[in-house]
């Protein structure tokens, strides 16, 4: 049986190795669809990463959210601080925090043109964000009309970044086309977080600045952040806040908020459904090319079957060479795609700064993909070893 089995693989490379001038354009071709697949997943990881870089900061165990929440990056609509102060007298919540979420937009200090913000505004002596730099420079924040800016915000901010460096602070004034005076903040510190598809950069700032600037009202949380005492059980913890609260707002434990985020983008927005699309468009695509390859070689080496079944040789040998050619298509084409999808999303990447890239799992998860194609592509062209008959080829 292993000498049939080797025999199979020896004579589908000898195959694939006389045909591949023949074969170079469809070759070639399933390279560029698993290239495609790749760096479908790599911006697709790019809009999830990026959504999810600030809910992941979040320094809590249960979060809070109003109702009719949909996902931090569209404006996320409030719920009474009334709750969180409720919220924190149930056994095991040890702390509580808030953040406050607003979209807005700055004036580009290059050229004058608006640019998208986060405008973030928390209590500078509570842990609302479990980044370094924030806990080290928060409390700078307590001075009125202070801000940090995230390092990661577009490059139409390098000016900004370049005159704090120089100067240590910069103004940045806010669009605010209603006010007479236009609401400026000054900028003493960087933070790191990254840029979403949809927003240009992010200001973190105290909650009272952002009062000012924008007139958010103070009872109005976007976000409630609640940090359990040792040994609490979150699921537990949960139903009770949610108890208590009676509907004012919804509770969900860290795990679950997190993957509700990502969910939101990857079935409820129509650039996650056209990633997951694309995903599905480059395997269809694959197997097609591959199926080319094979119906090729098959045709090719029909008389050469017919032979080998004349000499006892059973179908299911054939079915076997012609999966064992897929598998080497597959294969042969895999290492290349990849070296290309790389590329193609580093680049991406510097030229966006978001992070668009390939996780070792998305190899992995492509590399089945593939050999999900050859094994479809092999089976749709055994239905061609029919042909194979040696009574109709010799008789």
């Amino acid at each position: 049986m292993m000498a049939l089995a080797r025999f199979a693989a020896l004579l589908a490379f000898s195959q694939l190795r006389h045909r591949a001038l023949a074969s170079l354009a469809a070759l070639a071709g399933v390279a560029v669809a698993v290239m495609l697949m790749l760096v479908q997943v790599g911006f697709r990881n790019g809009l999830y990463d990026s959504a999810l870089a600030l809910p992941r900061a979040l320094a809590a165990d249960l979060v809070l959210v109003s109702p009719s929440y949909r996902a931090l990056t569209f404006s996320p609509p409030w719920f009474p601080r009334a709750a969180l102060r409720d919220a924190a007298g149930v056994p095991g919540v040890a702390e509580t925090a808030s953040l406050f979420a607003y979209s807005g937009q700055v004036r580009g200090p290059e050229g004058g043109s608006n640019l998208s913000v986060w405008m973030l505004g928390i209590d500078p002596s509570a842990r609302v964000l479990d980044l370094p730099e924030v806990v080290a420079a928060q409390r700078a924040l307590s001075v009125p009309e202070t801000a940090l800016l995230d390092r990661l915000s577009r490059q139409e901010f390098r000016s900004v970044i370049a005159q704090l460096g120089a100067q240590g602070f910069a103004r940045l004034p806010l669009y605010a086309p209603t006010a007479d005076l236009a609401p400026v903040l000054e900028v003493r510190g960087l933070f790191t977080l990254g840029p979403s598809f949809t927003i240009d950069g992010a200001l973190l700032m105290s909650e009272l600045t952002l009062n000012a600037a924008i007139g958010v009202p103070l009872d109005r949380v976007s976000i409630g952040l609640l940090r359990l005492a040792p040994g609490a059980r979150a699921d537990a913890v949960a139903a009770a806040v949610a108890a208590r609260l009676d509907g004012r707002a919804r509770v969900m434990t860290r795990a679950e908020y997190l993957a509700e985020e990502r969910g939101f983008y990857a079935r409820r927005t129509p650039i996650g459904v056209i990633f997951n699309v694309g995903l599905l468009v480059g395997v269809a695509v694959g197997v097609v090319f591959i199926l080319q390859v094979l119906n090729s070689l098959v045709d090719a080496n029909l008389p050469e079957y017919a032979v080998l079944l004349a000499q006892g040789y059973h179908p299911a040998f054939l079915a076997a060479v012609v999966a064992q050619a897929a598998i080497a298509v597959a294969l042969v084409t895999y290492l290349p795609a990849v070296g290309l999808a790389l590329a193609v999303t580093e680049t991406a990447s510097q030229v966006t700064r978001l992070p668009i890239g390939v996780h070792g799992s998305d190899l992995a998860m492509v590399l089945a993909l593939s050999l999900g194609m050859a094994a479809v592509a092999a089976l749709l062209a055994t239905l061609r070893l029919k042909r194979a008959d040696p009574l109709e080829l010799f008789g």
